[in-house]
């Protein structure tokens, strides 16, 4: 039943940005080959962004070791993994 709350939830993340958040990129996005990176602090979610699978790949090391530096955790649904 958490599975298929996570993943409808995740279809309506990916629904609503359409496109990557790399404006370079500007694929439009399909829930199977989509990531949704979560920034939080604490229990808060600070931001939400919405990738294709190429540029997930390519940003998250980045985008980690950034949120570290400030305190904060990644949380990432990949599309491709439910």
């Amino acid at each position: 039943m958490k599975e298929t709350i996570q993943r409808d939830a995740f279809k309506f993340s990916v629904g609503r940005a359409i496109f990557c958040s790399i404006p370079e990129c500007g694929v439009i996005l399909d829930w199977k080959r989509a990531a949704e990176f979560s920034a939080c602090k604490g229990d808060k979610y600070v931001s939400i962004k919405v990738f294709c699978a190429d540029c997930a790949d390519r940003v998250r090391p980045s985008i980690e070791a950034k949120l570290t530096d400030l305190g904060m955790r990644l949380e990432v649904i990949d599309g491709r993994k439910l």
